[in-house]
């Protein structure tokens, strides 16, 4: 490698082991092998004469050294792909379409409308809001640029890019969760976390009925602010003056819920300034307090107690 210029495979392979955290994540998000992977990053490093990552059991984390070079690897990055669009007068690049269940629109839409795209005006956000394994369709269709999903048995550990709490809840003027038999408010059956909830209850010995469905967080609302139901949302969808429930309310601990973060593989600018922003605003790591009890894989519903303590409609 010449001293006097870098690579552009090396430095891609450089930020993308900085974002997912691992070298086996970054080479399936690059399309390559684990090892060309991590020959690109010891190439640099024998170059530089200094380490770029510290190789911890569960993370590579970046060293000093390491998060300066990855500042100017992004900025090279940008640069390149903006070079190209101009010569290719793409006008279509400037959108960028990104998937989301729509319970986290109202915590990082704030952000997207008030910190990203003042910062990127020449992109405009396409948002789509549905279920994640809907949401995976469309990134497979090549329907969606970036998509945050719910961790999915393909998604190794170290994909999770965010793990959000999950809490009881209800309306302000209600007590449900005194009630014999919990009357819920849920999503619909597309809802990957639902199964685990009544689960859950199951094996606390909690009696549960289904009193209400609905497709998107709005109707979960309407029907739990009157007081007479709970639901299960990501802490950060919980309203504001929601009353906010717990193992000291008679209610089972939840477990954390895993966000991945999916990016297409095409080299679309667009697509990556969404997704590094992303990263930078919400990466949430694991933290052993959050939940209380172990997310269930989803390949493991299946085997999921029978729900015994569902009382009759």
């Amino acid at each position: 490698m010449d001293v006097r210029h870098f690579d552009s495979d090396a430095l891609a392979a450089l930020v993308a082991v900085a974002d997912f955290g691992s070298f086996t994540a970054a080479a399936e998000h690059l399309g390559k092998t684990q090892a060309a992977v991590s020959m690109s990053v010891a190439r640099l490093e024998d170059r530089l004469g200094k380490k770029l990552f510290e190789r911890g059991h569960r993370r590579v984390t970046a060293t000093v050294t390491g998060e300066c070079l990855i500042g100017y690897a992004r900025q090279i990055q940008s640069i390149e792909a903006e070079a190209l669009e101009a010569v290719a007068d793409r006008v279509t690049e400037s959108r960028v379409r990104l998937g989301m269940p729509d319970d986290f629109v109202a915590s990082m839409g704030e952000a997207l409308l008030h910190r990203f795209s003042p910062q990127n005006r020449a992109l405009y956000i396409d948002l789509s809001c549905d279920f994640s394994r809907k949401l995976r369709l469309m990134m497979h269709n090549g329907e969606l640029d970036v998509a945050i999903v719910t961790q999915g048995p393909e998604d190794p550990p170290e994909a999770v890019f965010r793990y959000e709490r999950q809490v009881w809840c209800t309306g302000p003027n209600g007590y449900p969760e005194h009630e014999d038999v919990l009357r819920l408010a849920m999503f619909s059956d597309d809802c990957s976390a639902r199964p685990r909830v009544f689960a859950i209850l199951d094996r606390a010995g909690r009696p549960w009925r289904l009193a209400h469905t609905s497709s998107h967080v709005s109707g979960i609302h309407l029907a739990v602010a009157s007081g007479s139901m709970l639901t299960v949302l990501p802490e950060s969808a919980v309203p504001a003056g929601w009353r906010r429930l717990g193992e000291e309310d008679g209610l089972p601990a939840l477990p954390a819920l895993p966000l991945v973060l999916l990016v297409s593989r095409s080299e679309r600018l667009a697509a990556r300034r969404l997704a590094a922003f992303l990263r930078h605003e919400f990466a949430r790591p694991y933290e052993p307090d959050i939940g209380g009890v172990s997310w269930i894989a989803p390949t493991e519903e299946r085997d999921l107690p029978a729900a015994s303590n569902k009382a009759g409609l």
